[in-house]
């Protein structure tokens, strides 16, 4: 049994009378992907296939083991079927084992995608996180819980796409695994596990592997079991794009029915708290904090110690204790030292706190003194003071730098404060980008203060677009914004149209969600500059592919679980990257984007999205100090940014206590939704936050 492609009403020649694009049909000939038969593995390992028995009207029924399947499709409309599977065991005794469901491609892919963890096999990186489709010559399993889309599968070339995933109608049909493999033909075979699996290894910390992971039904005779399962088939949006069209059709199947537990002006007062809370003084100047953290943070970030030395050094209250104790200050990407205190600067003119306004603006103050002529600064304030050598600076921070810097200085203009020398900051950096831009690798990920290119690789300099053409908006400077289109183009073409972008992600040098915010805010900038419409649709592509990292559904974790106690839940959150498969509140940031693609392309899906993600993002956020969580309590507003769903951590000595959180209260989480919120102020769309 196959599904059809239907062009022009024919299937191989033959004149079909009906109206679907995709059809199932018994035969095989001519499909795009079969359904081949059902599998068993048992404890031991072994793999049965069982014996297809009768097949009729989108019915397969299958028996072996002692067991009898029956596989239900249906047809839902728009390439998507659902899938049910009963297993009853017809024997006189006990059976144990796992349900695999398989569809094969009957066309060759050219690509690949499991979302938030494997894209294309993860080609960039040279990490210890999974790679490629097998580890050791074993096919990579992966639990459902790691995948934005349960248990989700995709493969495509230019004509066809391809998708298996789970069901979360219950916890049977959810707690799941997928697996792709390539046949030597070029085809490519999916596969669905029941329940959860995790092989040949476990993926279980930051460049980490530990054993496998095995669960296994267990039916009594007599007793049936039913899973409900989805299969997709398309014809990509546009190429490499077939995950676009998943996204679309499966909004339909996890309806999401969250609503925000805070108003925008509570997560505002919120976030102000904790800004206030992170600004301190150092060596004279007015500066944001990294973070609340215990020092098992720091120690342990790099994921290097092992389990029994985490374990020792959690045993001293001293290392666990929440404080602001790191002296670290970063312009941009995870401080976001100047989006807080732009952010605090706005809230101290519109009180009338002018104390905080002018805290505020000495941040800025702090880092314009200290630019080079060549346009640089240590993107890391302490750098300036501690005396660390061979300090190389990043694509990152510096396009967060000058974006903010552009802004701030348009905000100081609006309340009739003139500030030259943020002005001059931006085009002194801007003037670095367009000197030093490279037709090959753009503007590079890192540089020496002295202009010289350390690290080239990445889609990281994508931030430096937004920074450019925030420049060219007060500067009217063409060369920045010529500039900023031939690195959009270059960029583009190269990641973007490939459905990935990486190094972004400071931390971890890998594919990864973050770096293709700035893609979705310089297209439609530049949409909005020249009415192109290619840039809309770059707007598009990159939201897309922001969105294959969002979790569409609720992950299920212990009822003493961190996230069953404090009422978190997974849907609408973002996995951060390939090699950091935790969930974080990021989706905060690109709302206001999501926002405008609604408004311009007509399609509601763009606001479902931006509600999902605010309404993740805003929740487990301090508002009683009084309140305990691991034995502490918290400053008021701060949120940890890591919420660890499957079988991976960094800050625990087992990847088993699924569902916890990490205890780092990142000052990047509040900066971004006081973005937003200030993004979406006097319209009407910030009621949509509501």
């Amino acid at each position: 049994m196959g599904i059809f492609w239907v062009k022009d009403g024919l299937i191989g020649g033959i004149k079909l009378f009906i109206d679907k694009t995709f059809q199932i049909s018994k035969e095989k000939d001519h499909a795009i992907l079969s359904f081949e038969n059902a599998q068993l593995e048992t404890i031991s390992g072994d793999v049965t296939e069982l014996t297809l028995e009768k097949e009729e009207s989108g019915t397969r029924t299958f028996c072996g083991e002692g067991l009898r399947i029956t596989d239900r499709i249906k047809d839902l409309s728009g390439g998507l079927f659902r899938v049910t599977r009963t297993i009853c065991n017809a024997s006189d005794t006990s059976k144990q084992f796992k349900s695999i469901f398989t569809v094969k491609t009957c066309f060759v892919p050219e690509k690949y995608v499991i979302p938030c963890v494997l894209y294309n096999g993860n080609q960039f990186g040279a990490g210890g996180s999974p790679a490629g489709l097998t580890k050791d010559g074993a096919p990579w399993i992966f639990a459902y819980d790691r995948e934005g889309i349960p248990s989700c599968t995709v493969s495509e070339n230019e004509n066809f796409g391809a998708a298996l995933f789970a069901s979360d109608c219950d916890a049977h049909s959810l707690e799941s695994a997928c697996s792709l493999i390539k046949r030597d033909d070029g085809t490519f075979v999916h596969k669905l596990y029941h329940p959860v699996t995790e092989a040949p290894v476990t993926y279980s910390g930051k460049n980490r592997m530990t054993e496998r992971f095995d669960q296994y039904f267990h039916l009594a005779p007599g007793e049936t079991i039913c899973l409900n399962l989805f299969v997709f088939v398309c014809v990509p949006k546009w190429k490499n794009f077939a995950m676009a069209n998943l996204l679309d059709r499966v909004s339909d199947v996890f309806k999401n029915k969250k609503t925000p537990d805070k108003s925008p002006e509570r997560v505002w007062e919120l976030g102000i708290a904790f800004a206030r809370q992170l600004m301190g003084d150092f060596h004279g100047h007015k500066m944001i904090y990294t973070n609340f953290s215990p020092k098992t943070y720091s120690l342990q970030h790099s994921g290097k110690l092992s389990d029994s030395a985490l374990a020792k050094l959690l045993q001293d209250p001293e290392n666990t204790r929440i404080q602001r104790w790191n002296e670290r200050f970063e312009i941009g990407w995870a401080d976001q030292g100047l989006l807080n205190a732009r952010m605090l600067a706005r809230h101290g003119y519109k009180t009338g706190d002018t104390e905080l306004l002018n805290n505020a603006v000495n941040v800025f103050d702090s880092w314009a003194e200290k630019q080079l002529e060549n346009g640089l600064v240590y993107t890391e304030f302490q750098h300036y003071y501690n005396g660390e050598k061979d300090v190389v600076v990043d694509t990152c921070n510096l396009g967060w730098a000058l974006a903010e810097f552009a802004r701030m200085y348009q905000f100081m203009q609006k309340i009739g404060t003139d500030k030259p020398k943020y002005l001059n900051f931006c085009i002194r950096l801007a003037d670095f980008f367009c000197t030093h831009f490279n037709e090959e690798t753009g503007f590079g990920k890192t540089w020496t203060m002295n202009a010289k290119p350390v690290s080239t690789v990445g889609s990281i300099g994508g931030f430096v677009i937004t920074g450019l053409l925030e420049t060219y908006l007060l500067t009217h400077n063409e060369a920045y914004l010529i500039c900023a289109k031939h690195a959009h183009a270059l960029y583009t073409k190269r990641d973007i149209d490939e459905f990935v972008c990486t190094a972004g992600a400071l931390d971890c040098a890998c594919v990864d969600k973050e770096t293709v915010y700035p893609f979705i805010t310089s297209s439609l900038m530049l949409y909005d500059i020249s009415k192109e419409p290619h840039f809309l649709e770059t707007a598009q592509k990159a939201a897309y592919y922001f969105c294959s990292w969002m979790f569409v559904y609720d992950t299920l974790s212990a009822p003493d679980s961190d996230f069953n106690q404090f009422n978190y839940y997974t849907t609408g959150g973002t996995a951060v990257s390939a090699e950091h498969p935790a969930i974080d509140a990021w989706g905060a940031a690109p709302v206001t984007e999501f926002v405008r693609l609604a408004e311009l392309t007509g399609d509601k899906k763009w606001i479902d999205r931006a509600k999902a993600m605010w309404c993740n993002a805003i929740l487990c956020i301090t508002e009683d100090t009084k309140q305990e969580i691991h034995g502490q309590t918290r400053p008021l507003g701060g949120q940890n940014e890591g919420f660890f769903q499957c079988r991976w951590t960094k800050y625990r000595p087992t990847c088993e206590e699924r569902g916890h959180f990490n205890d780092c209260l990142s000052a990047w989480c509040g900066a971004y939704r006081m973005m937003t919120i200030a993004n979406l102020e006097g319209s009407n769309s910030l009621d949509l936050l509501r």
